[in-house]
Order: C-alpha cells, then sequence, then structure tokens
C-alpha cells in the first residue's frame, strides 16, 4: 500500500476544499485535497460570492480570476418580481418591482464605502474550475477521481495525527495518507458519518427544483440590470407552480442575451406533480409562458434542510462548510460560510504547525458557530419572508384562483384602491432587504474565542434587519475597511495585513506601539507588520476615513489577525506597551 505523508488533508474538492487548499498553501502549509468526483462541479448550484467572500479572494490574489468569470457588475444590481415573460392575458408580461440586490443599483456606493471588493454573481460549476485552476498554479496536490474511505487517530501527540485510507477509483489501489490534521469538505457524506458526528436541525421541509437550460430569451427579456427575475401567476392554485423564479447563468452574456439560465421551484416534499428531465422544457415554457425552444442540461431535485454538526470537531479532524452545516438558499449565506469557515480555519493551522498551542484550533468553533448558526437561522427567516410579497399582492397559496385574480387585479387599479395596494406593497418589498441585501449578515459578525483580547466594551451595533452593517474595532469584529494613501497609491486597511501575519495599526502618537509591536511578535515567532496612519506616520489618512472608524485616540492601537478580525485593541498609549502587546499576541496565539 502507498504511503503519503502531508501537513493536513482535505476531504472534498468542492469549493469550500479547493478555498482551502489554496489559503493553506498562500500560507506556507502543505496539503493534499482528495475529490471522489472526475471533475470540478457539472451543475450551477449557488451563486452568489458575497463581498466579505470576494474581499477574502482579492487577499489571496483569487478575485481577479473569478470576476473575469462572473457577470459584470451592472448585470447583477437588481431583481424583479414579474407575472409572465409571454402570454397576453390580463395579468401576463406585468413587471410588479424591483429592488436592489448584491451591492448594485442605489446599494453600490454603500457597499463600495466599506469594502475593499463588491459582490459578484458566478454559477458553482463556472467557479470551481477557477478555484481549481488558481489550486493547481500554485502547486497545490489535487487528486480528483480518489474517494475517501476510513480515517484513524493517533492518541500519540507526537504521532502523525491522523491515518486515512483513500481509493484510486481510477485502478482500484489503496492509499494511505498520514497527515497532522483531516479538513472535511466532503459537504458531509463520508468523513462526519464516519466518526459519529451528527446533524442537528430542520429536514425535509419542502423539495427545491433546479432546471438548468439553454434557451434564446431575448426577445422576452430587455432589461439588462436583474440577475433574478421572480415569478407570481394569481390565476394559479398550484403551490409550485405559481410562484418561481428565473436566473441568468452566462457564460459569455450576462443579460437577456445570456445563453444559459436556471429555473428554480419550491414544492411541498409530498407533492407528486414533479418536473424531471423528460417534462422539464415542456413545464418551463409553459411556466414563463414562451414559445421559445428549450434545450435542458439538468434537472435536479433537493430538500431543504437547517442543520448544523453537534461539533465541528473530532480530534484533529475539522469540518468545514456543508459538512459543518446546510441551509436553505436565503440570503446566499451557505457557500459564502463554507469559504469563510475555510479562511478562518487555515489561519489558526498555519500558526499551530508553525509553533502555536493546538489549543487556538479549539477557537474555530467557538468563533464560527454562533455566526453560522445566526446564518442558518437567518436563510430560514429570509425564505418565509419571501411569502410577504405574494400575500401583499393579494395572492395566497390556500386560496382558490379566482379570489387571487380578483384581489391581484386591485392591486393594477388606477384608482384609490390600487394606490393604496401598492404603496403597502412598496412597504413590504423593503422587508425583502433581509435577503438580497444582508450587509450586516455578510461583514458585521464578531467572534468571541480565547483567541481573542475582549477589552470589555459592549457589544457592536447590529441592524435587526440585517441590512445596514456598521463597522466597529471591537476586539473580534471584521476589520473596518478604510482608503489610505501609501506614497501615493491607494490602499485599503485589509491590504496592509500580511498574509500569515498581524497588522498593528496605530495613530500619530503612537510610535511606542510601533516600536513595541515588532519586538513583541519577534519573541513569539511572528510576523507583524506596524503601521502608524496619519500625518508624518507610514500611510496618510487624506480623507479621515481611519480616524472617524478606529475608535481609539491617536496613541492607541489595533491589532489584526492573520484572519482580517480585530485581535486586541488599547483606547489610547500605556505605561509598558512591548508587554502589553507580548502579552496579548501569546494569549491569541497560545505561544
Amino acid at each position: 500500500m502507498r504511503r503519503l505523508d502531508i501537513p493536513v488533508l482535505i476531504v472534498g474538492g468542492g469549493c469550500t476544499g479547493l478555498s482551502a487548499s489554496i489559503f493553506l498553501h498562500d500560507l506556507g502549509v502543505k496539503s493534499l485535497l482528495v475529490e471522489r468526483h472526475a471533475g470540478t462541479s457539472t451543475l450551477p448550484k449557488a451563486h452568489y460570492l458575497n463581498q466579505r467572500t470576494m474581499e477574502i479572494f482579492a487577499l489571496h490574489d483569487v478575485a481577479g480570476a473569478v470576476y473575469a468569470a462572473s457577470a459584470p457588475r451592472h448585470n447583477h444590481g437588481k431583481i424583479t418580481w414579474m407575472t409572465s415573460l409571454g402570454g397576453d392575458g390580463p395579468f401576463d408580461r406585468r413587471t410588479i418591482a424591483e429592488i436592489d440586490i448584491m451591492g448594485g443599483g442605489g446599494l453600490r456606493e454603500v457597499y463600495d464605502a466599506k469594502g475593499l471588493t463588491h459582490p459578484t454573481h458566478i454559477p458553482q460549476l463556472r467557479l470551481e474550475p477557477v478555484l481549481r485552476a488558481q489550486a493547481e498554479a500554485r502547486g497545490a496536490t489535487l487528486l480528483f477521481r480518489h474517494e475517501f474511505e476510513s480515517v484513524a487517530q493517533d492518541p500519540d501527540e507526537g504521532g502523525a495525527g491522523v491515518r486515512a485510507l483513500v481509493r484510486d477509483l481510477e485502478t482500484g489501489e489503496l492509499i494511505e495518507v498520514h497527515a497532522r490534521y483531516l479538513l472535511a469538505a466532503d459537504g458531509g457524506r463520508s468523513v462526519g458519518n464516519a466518526l459519529g458526528i451528527e446533524m442537528q436541525g430542520m429536514t425535509g421541509m419542502a423539495d427545491w427544483m433546479m432546471a438548468w437550460f439553454s434557451a434564446d430569451l431575448s426577445s422576452y427579456i430587455t432589461d439588462d440590470r436583474a440577475v433574478m427575475r421572480m415569478f407570481v401567476h394569481p390565476e394559479r392554485p398550484q403551490v409550485g407552480r405559481f410562484a418561481g423564479a428565473l436566473v441568468t447563468m452566462g457564460p459569455d452574456r450576462w443579460d437577456g442575451h445570456s445563453d444559459e439560465w436556471a429555473a428554480f421551484w419550491m414544492t411541498p416534499p409530498d407533492d407528486t406533480d414533479q418536473v424531471d428531465t423528460g417534462n422539464a422544457a415542456e413545464a418551463i415554457q409553459d411556466f414563463f409562458k414562451i414559445d421559445a425552444p428549450i434545450q435542458i442540461k439538468h434537472v435536479s431535485h433537493w430538500t431543504l434542510e437547517t442543520v448544523i454538526a453537534d461539533r465541528f470537531a473530532e480530534g484533529r479532524v475539522l469540518l468545514i462548510g456543508d459538512a459543518a452545516h446546510r441551509q436553505t438558499p436565503g440570503a446566499g449565506l451557505g457557500l459564502n460560510s463554507g469559504i469563510q469557515d475555510a479562511h478562518c480555519l487555515a489561519s489558526k493551522l498555519a500558526l499551530v504547525l508553525a509553533g502555536s498551542g493546538p489549543e487556538l484550533l479549539d477557537s474555530y468553533e467557538s468563533e464560527r458557530r454562533p455566526v453560522i448558526s445566526r446564518n442558518v437561522g437567518w436563510s430560514l427567516f429570509a425564505m418565509s419572508n419571501m411569502a410577504l410579497p405574494m400575500l401583499a399582492m393579494g395572492i395566497s397559496p390556500v386560496m382558490p384562483p379566482e379570489i387571487n385574480q380578483h384581489e391581484f387585479a386591485k392591486l393594477l387599479d388606477p384608482g384609490s384602491e390600487g394606490v393604496a395596494r401598492r404603496a403597502r406593497l412598496d412597504e413590504v418589498f423593503r422587508t425583502q432587504r433581509i435577503e438580497y441585501a444582508a450587509h450586516d449578515l455578510e461583514l458585521g459578525f464578531c467572534y468571541t474565542s480565547a483567541a481573542i483580547v475582549d477589552d470589555g466594551t459592549e457589544p457592536a451595533r447590529r441592524d435587526p434587519m440585517g441590512a445596514e452593517y456598521f463597522p466597529t474595532t471591537r476586539p473580534g469584529s471584521r476589520l473596518p475597511h478604510a482608503w489610505l494613501d501609501l506614497d501615493g497609491v491607494r490602499r485599503s486597511t485589509h491590504e496592509l495585513i500580511p498574509l500569515g501575519g498581524f497588522l498593528l495599526l496605530t495613530g500619530p502618537g503612537g510610535e511606542p506601539w510601533c516600536a513595541a509591536g515588532p519586538k513583541a511578535a519577534a519573541e513569539c515567532g511572528l510576523v507583524l507588520s506596524a503601521v502608524q496612519v496619519g500625518d508624518g506616520g507610514d500611510v496618510g489618512d487624506p480623507e479621515g476615513h481611519w480616524r472617524d472608524l478606529r475608535e481609539v485616540d491617536d496613541d492607541g492601537v489595533v491589532l489584526v489577525r492573520p484572519d482580517g478580525h480585530v485581535a486586541f485593541r488599547s483606547p489610547g498609549r500605556v505605561e509598558n506597551p512591548y508587554g502589553t502587546l507580548l502579552a496579548a499576541l501569546r494569549a491569541i496565539t497560545f505561544r
């Protein structure tokens, strides 16, 4: 039996596993990724990458390649609610409403002010090849058509840690992989089950259907700003046939001339009127009321669930992405959560493999579980909230078609009744920001763990609607983005974080912190970049962006971890900055 030795084994070659491979390689950690399939995803699956995910990709020099394969920003700034694409009935071809989404339209200025990057739209079948190419270009070892079979752990701390059996599906050969750590990024299909890890939560809530197809819809779609169109049919009583969605899938055009599309419906678990490959083309033509030829590429069904693993680690095996949590598509938090799991964990693994205490890895679950719990709950909340616009239109799945049509007609009335109903509908559509502009969910989460030095201040402000993000330097929070001037070049605060290292930010009176920081880091065997911001400092703050966000005085300090989260701060000068920073760094890194 062939044996391979590697610091980290990654099981699963989807977006989360490939991202972990990239992050670890950039941090100097060798890994081996095994994936049972022959290649990357052949289905669209998830398609939204939020601002924090793209920020992480940017810092690892991946964002440019992702944007190049994504929809142009002007093509994914809206979502539109409609009745149909075609048809000549009294309710057909009606545009009911549109709102700004994904940092587009009226949201563009807000998102651009608070982040280095912007969100984007890219189906998973196009994202995964980009990530695979990025990993391979770095020299990462990826073994497709290799399946995880079993795992055992060495109780001896001096041992390899993990011994996994992997089978080459081409030759049948068994390979014994000895690794310090194993990352399960397999969607919960194998590793977690082998370790007896249970998924807890709600399952079997509804059947979600996706039909991926090619069609020329340019004669029906002339507005090129919407990435998604929601359809409501007041005349149809069936739960699974009066509401659905249409999403542009590119690959070359992302407007009405898009070659590929994805149609979605949600139906009760016991619904017998299912769409499959044989009847999908007819169902799509019927639903959207079009006569364009349809070429079906694939039809898939899956059951909606909101589940979280009872533990994110078992010894030296750690779970990330869908292996640790699965949720509804609401607010697009699933894939993003997985990539952010990988980013958080990669920085901790790099520190541990370089000398930090293994206890640091305990902070992974301490930090990520509260964030995941909120994201999973929010996704269900957002999905449930999607029913509100239909009800405000006068459409209910429990009402007969004639009543739905009668109530919907009032919405179109040119008189006072219609004015009142449309005004009410406008108010309801404002609540859809919890689904399509959840900026606070994307950027506002705050970690709490032994790897964060709590300063005793009140928790940062959060928007109960999940939309408005309030930047803060409170320990545990994402470092606020601010544009600074470095020798005449604009740089984000995030671009100052050394890859795998710490960032110390201080103001015009922070010379003692800047002198003490590198010495304290060297004592701990860590990389640290000390930056004095402001007049006479290392970088300029000509517009006062950082001054307005830092929440410490000119002689205070903000210490940022390699993953971009604030680990420690002091509001002002202290008597012994070296001792203070040394104690903080030792506590944060368990060194």
